[in-house]
């Protein structure tokens, strides 16, 4: 067992390239990472220089629930949810506090977000390994909070094992138990920066490493939890210089970040910058305003990055910040909210290739990505060569920095293409009484279409005709002329699409 640690990952991935080069391309081996995507990142970088036919991949987290499977379902237990967790702090409680066994949380026990706090706390110390014992506080005040997390967790404990009920805590220690059976144990492991923060994940990793022909650990620098867990076996960590210039703000940074001791005082090179804002929309518009400082300093903006702690909140916000300040972004990981006529497109695409499926062409038309009838074809976009202004050269030339906005439809034809009249809707109740199938070629499935829609057409005009006979005065006369004109408009957008497809 190795473990090298450095404040510059490309140091540590370099040290973990050359453990995984020591053994020939069809040697299995298992790559542990903290989350499977940087697994797979990893591999795929290892792919690009040898060739590799046994590389294992996972989180610790995915690992512990591969090896730990059999034995949990033999057991009849399930996994447990952070729902189930909070539910067993509320019932646990409930009952304790009508029981009289609390003091120090009398007063907030029937508070809403208290069986929540509770939930994360027990599963904290549960990951721990701290029993109900250990928090007995002997001969201390009664009004002690370890008293009261004692008797919660022993009950919530209780909860877990009659409900047959798997948390995280208890799913690595059953990993830890059933890993030297497991398929991979054996095979050499590289754990690439993966944090052990609990006694729990300690616990597992450690059996992972003892069962190895042969095991490598990188560490980033200051991740102490994880060095003193290697220590604790007799390894001692290698350290790795960072390659960073120490003379920059950055490599300084890099190297005393996590440091407790700060680094001697000097004048600053101002490669690094903080600044803060009041709320995540102002910290959006200032990082926008930033990248068009560089970008005026003639730094292009592919070379410019975004990393969001909480993507969730800050990815509208800096969505909207980029576009209004007309920088070009893409977004990578992390994004939750496709386009949508990017998967128009692709429905489109599927269309063609399943011979003018109907049913492709009612997903596409289900996406509200219908243009509006009068729409231009939009010419090709040409980036100018001189970025550094964050312009994009529109169709007719002119630049703006704000969004436009949106049209409003004018007429009734119109605000039917537009949506307003939920016409994509009963464009494919009409697709589908119009029994429109795909042939057996394009060409074949471009003939079915329009056959297909001229003679549902014909058939509303009999109907329209019918009704102004015998009952002119009807409100089915409504309904049908309201669908035969909702037909003709299908017709001139459809038609011309699957002329193009086919």
């Amino acid at each position: 067992m190795h473990a090298v640690q450095s404040s510059s990952a490309r140091s540590r991935i370099r040290a973990a390239r050359a453990f995984i080069g020591r053994f020939p391309p069809d040697t299995e081996l298992l790559i542990v990472a903290a989350t499977r995507g940087a697994a797979d990142d990893f591999a795929r970088a290892i792919a690009v220089d040898r060739a590799t036919f046994g590389l294992h991949r996972f989180s610790l987290t995915e690992l512990a629930a591969r090896a730990a499977a059999f034995e949990i379902s033999v057991a009849g237990q399930v996994p447990g949810t952070a729902a189930n967790a909070e539910a067993m702090a509320a019932r646990a409680t409930f009952d304790a506090h009508r029981a009289g066994e609390l003091t120090y949380f009398t007063p907030v026990a029937e508070m809403p977000g208290f069986p929540r706090a509770l939930a994360r706390t027990l599963h904290e110390l549960r990951l721990a390994t701290v029993g109900p014992t250990s928090l007995d506080p002997g001969g201390a005040s009664t009004r002690h909070p370890q008293g009261d997390l004692g008797r919660l967790l022993e009950r919530v404990d209780a909860q877990l094992r009659s409900a047959a009920v798997t948390d995280r805590a208890a799913l690595f220690e059953t990993a830890a138990h059933a890993w030297p059976a497991a398929r991979w144990a054996g095979y050499p492991v590289l754990l690439l920066d993966v944090p052990l923060a609990s006694a729990a994940e300690r616990r597992f990793a450690l059996s992972v490493c003892r069962h190895s022909t042969a095991a490598l650990a990188t560490v980033a620098t200051g991740d102490d939890a994880t060095l003193l867990t290697f220590a604790s076996e007799g390894v001692a960590a290698e350290s790795i210089e960072d390659d960073a210039d120490s003379s920059t703000d950055l490599g300084r940074l890099r190297r005393h970040i996590f440091a407790l001791e700060p680094p001697p005082e000097r004048i600053r090179t101002g490669d690094v910058r903080l600044f803060s804002a009041p709320g995540e929309a102002r910290e959006a518009v200032e990082i926008a305003r930033r990248a068009l400082d560089e970008a005026a300093a003639g730094v292009r903006f592919d070379d410019m990055a975004v990393c969001l702690r909480s993507p969730g909140q800050y990815l509208g916000l800096l969505e909207h910040a980029f576009e209004r300040a007309g920088i070009p972004a893409y977004f990578d990981r992390g994004t939750r909210r496709p386009d949508p006529s990017g998967r128009a497109f692709i429905a489109l695409l599927a269309c063609a290739c399943e011979k003018l499926s109907a049913k492709r062409f009612d997903e596409y038309l289900s996406l509200g990505e219908v243009p509006r009838l009068d729409a231009r074809p939009i010419a090709a976009t040409s980036i100018p060569g001189d970025e550094a202004y964050a312009r994009f050269a529109r169709a007719d030339g002119a630049d703006t920095d704000v969004e436009d906005d949106p049209i409003l439809p004018d007429t009734e034809d119109e605000a039917i293409v537009a949506g307003a009249l939920r016409a994509p809707w009963k464009w494919e109740e009409l697709i589908v009484e119009s029994a429109v199938i795909g042939g057996v070629d394009r060409a074949e499935g471009k003939r079915r279409w329009r056959r297909r829609l001229d003679g549902l057409a014909a058939e509303y005009r009999v109907r329209l005709t019918e009704v102004d006979r015998e009952e002119p005065e009807s409100p089915r006369r409504g309904a049908i002329a309201r669908d035969l004109r909702n037909l003709r408009h299908l017709r001139a957008f459809a038609l011309p699409i699957v002329d193009t497809l086919g």
